[in-house]
């Protein structure tokens, strides 16, 4: 009883909001005094106890200010310093076209398959399908910039090696 006057006064979360708490994420359909119903993204609905919802972490997924997409591109060894450079400076722009509010991406690390280029992104908090259309959109002018510039990725291997035993 205690912990449904904590959520009726404190409100961390209300009808309609989309919430994670345990290992249940779902949208809040109703608030009772003994439970609080969530339709999972399973499509179930599940009771979970007012006392629960108080004394476990919750995470209100409906209040984000911002959703995080992060790539991590392996580019094969045969890119030159240069090739590397205007690839970045290619998906700065493509970032900048795409309305992505804020950006960070690097060479991270090189390595003795791949150099490796890391990213991430921050767009509005859009809804979950207008996200992942962001993201593709984004992922395939990558693609085309990478095809433009003649860069591959790491472990591809056009070429045909022949290997004999000598007896």
């Amino acid at each position: 009883l205690i912990a449904s006057f904590i959520i009726f006064f404190d409100k961390p979360f209300t009808t309609g909001d989309l919430v994670k708490v345990s290992n249940i994420t779902g949208t809040v359909e109703k608030i009772g005094l003994r439970s609080t119903r969530i339709r999972s993204d399973q499509k179930t609905l599940v009771r979970v106890p007012n006392k629960q919802m108080v004394d476990s972490v919750l995470d209100n997924l409906s209040m984000r200010t911002h959703r995080k997409a992060e790539l991590k591109l392996e580019i094969g060894l045969t890119a030159s310093a240069a090739d590397i450079e205007m690839l970045i400076t290619g998906i700065k722009n493509i970032l900048k076209k795409n309305e992505v509010e804020e950006s960070h991406i690097f060479l991270g690390d090189i390595t003795g398959q791949a150099y490796v280029i890391n990213m991430d992104y921050l767009t509005a908090p859009v809804t979950f399908d207008e996200f992942n259309t962001v993201k593709q959109e984004i992922n395939l002018q990558i693609i085309k910039l990478m095809g433009e510039l003649k860069i591959e990725m790491a472990g591809t291997n056009k070429g045909i090696r022949i290997i004999t035993q000598e007896k």
